[in-house]
């Protein structure tokens, strides 16, 4: 490839100007041009130094002219210090603190007392006044490794950016999988102050945290909400990097949640960031707005809980004043939720619980509220006191109401209006405001930011959701027709026990359709059969009309259940080998799955469960004793399924729940928060699928074409997709697929009718037209992934029988191309080539069988003719070379384990493949197998070579090639192969004698000890103090990688 188009030109290049530019950075390239030492380039002793501690020391001096030399030194000290046990997360978490904060110095009096004070490292108010570095290139040394970075920035010699960057033709995921998960596991100590970690092919990049899964780390698409977006390097760079941007989130947009013992960085997404910065906005503007500070529609799934955290940080920290955030809800597990998420994330001090903050009574709130605490949680229907006398406070209130339509309604919203009328209102809701929502707009304002449903999936914030109206399927399933009426006496039900009884009443015909046992026995057969259908495509909630159908479904579903285990016992035993494995899979996974009611507890609910024949007890049980929250949030949890009517509907994330069936009439709002339970981001979930049985989303969709935002349109309104686009989409990509093959010379149909032998046969000749180039393979495993993904939200009705076997075809050759070649290092290369070939030339001859003896070859003097002429008769060339590639690079990975020093063998090998690639000429597949063959020729031939060189292993070579010099005479050589053949058994015999040698310091320095005592006192004089370091380190680092396991 030219230079001018390789990884360093188009992508590091391009960053880097950009940088220097257009947003100021100092920009340096560092590799073989850096000078160590203190008046070196950049001041380090050595490539292990991370910190830049010459403009540290310059920014100590310019932010804080108190400090002296002796206190520059113990902050510095404080900075880089560490406990030993502390996860990388942990350290990075506390150096978080001290960068943002300060770092504590000791400060005497003149009475002779100590105080301590904080040093600042970075100046905040004037993104100017620091210095901003970028450094191309830059040597890092860990423990026992050596890395190259590509672009790492520092703030005032505070490495908070890395970023990792691929040629454009290569896919993110890889800089992600192949190089920072490298970075963190052989450099840790670059990590320790990172804030920012950025991958990019320049094409696209995503911006992620320490400690983060690929899947959450996220694009930056947007300097804007109104941009259309982009999801460039260039576009990332401009909006974090710009440097008031990129102090402002590591000031105000980073967080570290603790919940559920385990510790979580959290940076704020794009849409969050902009978002709150328009709330900023208008925080600072609410004398002119009347306190109304917007209402901020982030849509369900988008990490609204943390935009309220974001916000209520950045106003404590930017804006003057000590103000009082009111944090309102409706619901007590709401309440709970989010105290318990302002606690774990550390908004409310260290060590200081929510409980504190949670207003008890109506009398409790009064008081909270006349006081000046931080943080008020409570729910609206405390604000009961409607004869107290308003509160006008010295201070700033800041009302921020979660579900903000829900919960502005009544006489309660009246009362908190009359008490606080001062206070500023700043409204959070996952779902749009409706046509008939004139309240929440009068009480808020209009939007201050808007991120709606398909935003947010073309993002990758949420998964889109599939619908799919499954009750117009049934068989003489009776609906109800679904009032404005009764949506409003069902949600009272819910929210007030009290209301049942109004509600069965006065809906006494609609209630009894709902729950007639013939009609609920239906929709359980027919879920037993749709989800068992969709047994890999996550986990599944289904909403019923109240609490004791939750229960008589639950019922319902065990019995159907365990008839489909039944008939699938059946179905077993005519399959055939490959289908039974498949459904022993499927038998396995039905027997393994857990069911559970989740409903509220309520008096005398024995009694009433009872007058059904039903015995709550046992699920009661369930409830209280176990945490089921926890099991069903947790994907490995073989609890699948719940059924539930009000609880686990809003604020309950379940990201690995993809399966949402809904039997209740639920008005607007509360659907779109039900329905937004499936749209969470999650592992290989590519969707979510909404099942209907009750017709209820038509009416939503009514609701959403009606609603009056103030964004004049309502594009990306509706959540969810009708799943006959699903199926249209599968479809699609099996004919894209079919005529891709097509222009490979290859017809699906020929696989599909294929029997016995022709179909192995055709498999091959399938598999071999797709893998010609990378591209190519590319192209078919793009749409055979799609495939997959897509199928899994189908059931055993949603395609035809010839669109399956069309789709199971296409799988079998994405089979075919990821299967791995079984090699052991007993057998020699050349005869495992030979076999490779012999096997293509077998295949090729197909179906007829080749009953020719196996030939045997002479390795010793290889036939390249002969091997030529085989070669030729191979009709599958491509897959044949697939093969080969592959077994000389197990080869070769497992040589180079052996002897570092073989590097050279694998930078040839990676040339011919990549030649290969480039040209991607049938003519040239000749010419390349040769090159291989020639180079695994070699290869065998360094397999070998301790022989030669009269060692009895190959280890012992290792160590002979570690000390070998080209200016040794005859004497010294023969002097370092005694040094490397007692070595490597005096090693062996001391790590013989420790217990689990490398995970103590003192054992690891004992064998370092070793290492150097050898060298020192048996290499020939001509070694100095240098290279006996040098060849000790590289030896040290050879044995604690090969040797670190053994006891």
């Amino acid at each position: 490839m030219s230079y001018d188009y390789s990884e360093n030109i188009l992508v590091q290049e391009s960053a880097g100007n950009l940088l220097h530019d257009k947003l100021g950075w100092d920009v340096k390239f560092a590799y073989n041009s850096e000078i160590l030492g203190e008046n070196g380039t950049f001041g380090r002793k050595s490539y292990k130094e991370i910190l830049l501690t010459r403009y540290l020391k310059e920014a100590l001096k310019k932010f804080n002219p108190w400090i002296n030399d002796t206190q520059i030194i113990e902050a510095l000290r404080n900075l880089e210090s560490r406990l030993s046990t502390a996860s990388l997360l942990q350290i990075n978490e506390e150096k978080y603190y001290l960068i943002r904060d300060g770092i504590p110095v000791t400060i005497k009096k003149p009475n002779g007392e100590t105080q301590v004070k904080k040093a600042m490292v970075i100046d905040f108010l004037n993104p100017e006044n620091n210095y901003f570095l970028a450094i191309k290139e830059l040597k890092i040394h860990g423990e026992l490794h050596r890395r190259r970075t590509d672009i790492v920035g520092f703030v005032n010699g505070i490495p908070l950016l890395f970023v990792e960057l691929k040629n454009s033709s290569v896919d993110v995921r890889n800089a992600y999988e192949d190089n920072y998960t490298d970075y963190q596991d052989t450099v840790p100590n670059l990590f320790y102050y990172n804030a920012f970690l950025m991958l990019s092919n320049g094409m696209e990049a995503k911006v992620g945290t320490l400690g983060s899964k690929f899947e959450f780390f996220h694009e930056w698409k947007r300097l804007d909400e109104n941009d259309q977006g982009s999801v460039a390097l260039e576009t990332m760079l401009l909006g974090i990097c710009k440097k008031e941007n990129f102090l402002d989130l590591f000031e105000n947009f980073i967080l570290y949640d603790h919940s559920n013992g385990h510790t979580a960085k959290i940076l704020a997404r794009n849409h969050q960031y902009l978002g709150v910065n328009e709330a900023m906005k208008a925080y600072a503007a609410r004398k002119l707005n009347d306190g109304k500070l917007g209402v901020f529609w982030h849509t369900q799934g988008s990490g609204k809980s943390y935009s309220m955290l974001f916000f209520a940080k950045k106003v404590r920290r930017k804006m003057p004043g000590t103000p009082t955030f009111v944090i309102l809800t409706d619901r007590d597990e709401l309440n709970t939720q989010i105290s318990d998420t302002f606690e774990n994330c550390g908004l409310l001090g260290k060590d200081i619980k929510a409980s504190q903050y949670i207003a008890t009574s109506g009398s409790d709130l009064v008081q909270k509220l006349k006081g000046n605490p931080s943080f008020i949680f409570t729910l609206i229907q405390k604000f009961n006191k409607p004869n107290e006398e308003p509160i006008y406070p010295d201070h700033d209130i800041i009302i921020i109401s979660d579900e903000a339509h829900r919960s502005q309604y009544g006489v309660f919203a009246d009362n908190m209006m009359k008490l606080l009328p001062t206070a500023a209102r700043i409204g959070f809701t996952g779902t749009p405001l409706l046509s008939s929502d004139n309240i929440t707009a009068r009480t808020f304002g209009g939007y201050v930011s808007v991120y709606d449903f398909k935003r947010a999936v073309e993002d990758g914030a949420t998964v889109p959701l599939y619908y799919e109206n499954r009750g117009e399927k049934i068989a003489g399933l009776q609906n109800p027709e679904i009032t404005d009426q009764i949506l409003d006496a069902i949600e009272n039900a819910d929210l007030d026990v009290n209301e049942q009884d109004k509600l069965e009443a006065e809906f006494a015909k609609e209630i009894h359709l709902l729950t007639a046992e013939p009609r609920l026995k239906s929709i359980a057969r027919d879920f037993v059969r749709h989800y068992c259908d969709l047994w890999t495509s996550g986990k599944a909630m289904f909403v019923c009309l109240n609490k004791v159908t939750c229960v008589r479904m639950y019922s319902f579903v065990q019995e159907y259940w365990q008839e489909e285990i039944k008939t699938l016992k059946e179905n077993i035993k005519r399959a055939t080998q490959q289908e039974a494995q498949e459904l022993e899979r499927k038998l396995k996974w039905m027997q393994e799955s857990e069911m559970a009611v989740v409903i509220s507890q309520e008096q005398n609910e024995i009694q009433t469960f009872k007058k059904w024949n039903l015995d709550i007890k046992h699920h009661r049980e369930k409830i209280e004793k176990r945490e089921l929250d926890k099991e069903f949030k947790d994907s490995k949890n073989p609890l699948r399924v719940v059924f539930v009517c009000a609880m686990w509907l809003t604020g309950f994330d379940v990201k690995c729940l993809s399966c949402l069936y809904l039997d209740k009439p639920l008005k607007a709002h509360t659907l779109m928060q039900t329905i937004a339970r499936a749209n969470r981001v999650s592992e290989g979930k590519s969707n979510g699928l909404i099942v209907d049985y009750i017709g209820i989303v038509k009416a939503l969709r009514k609701a959403l074409a009606d609603y009056t935002a103030n964004l004049g349109a309502s594009s990306g309104a509706d959540p969810t997709i009708d799943k006959e686009e699903l199926i249209a989409r599968i479809i699609e990509v099996i004919e894209k697929t079919r005529e891709f093959l097509s222009q490979k010379e290859f017809e699906l149909e020929k696989l599909i009718g294929a029997v016995d032998f022709a179909k192995l046969a055709s498999l091959q000749e399938a598999a071999n037209a797709v893998c010609g180039s990378i591209e190519d393979k590319k192209i078919f495993t793009t749409y055979a992934l799609e495939l997959s993904r897509l199928i899994k939200y189908t059931d055993r009705n949603d395609i035809t029988a010839q669109t399956r076997k069309q789709y199971e075809a296409i799988v079998a050759i994405h089979s075919e191309l990821q299967k791995k070649r079984k090699h052991t290092n007993t057998t020699d290369l050349m005869i495992e080539i030979h076999k490779i070939i012999n096997e293509h030339v077998k295949i090729a001859d197909q179906p007829t069988m080749d009953n020719e003896a196996t030939r045997r070859f002479d390795i010793s003097a290889i036939d390249f003719e002969l091997l030529r002429s085989e070669f030729a008769k191979v009709k599958t060339k491509n897959l044949a070379m697939k093969d080969l590639e592959e077994i000389i690079k197990q080869k070769l990975d497992s040589m180079l384990f052996s002897n570092p020093n073989r590097i050279d063998y694998y930078e040839r090998y990676g040339q011919i493949i990549s030649e290969y690639n480039a040209e991607q000429d049938r003519a040239t597949i000749e010419k390349t197998f040769m090159e291989l063959m020639d180079l695994a020729n070699q290869m065998s031939k360094e397999e070998q070579r301790y022989a030669r060189e009269g060692f009895k292993s190959d280890e012992e070579l290792s160590f002979y090639d570690m000390l070998f010099r080209d200016d040794l005479g005859k004497n010294d050589i023969k002097k370092i192969k005694e040094v490397a053949t007692t070595l490597l058994s005096k090693i062996k015999s001391k790590i013989s004698e420790l217990d689990h040698w490398s995970d103590k310091q003192e054992t690891k320095a004992e064998v370092d000890n070793l290492i150097r005592n050898t060298l020192w006192g048996e290499l020939p004089e001509c070694y100095d103090d240098i290279s006996i370091s040098a060849c000790r380190e590289k030896i040290y680092e050879y044995v604690y990688m090969r040797y670190r396991s053994a006891a």
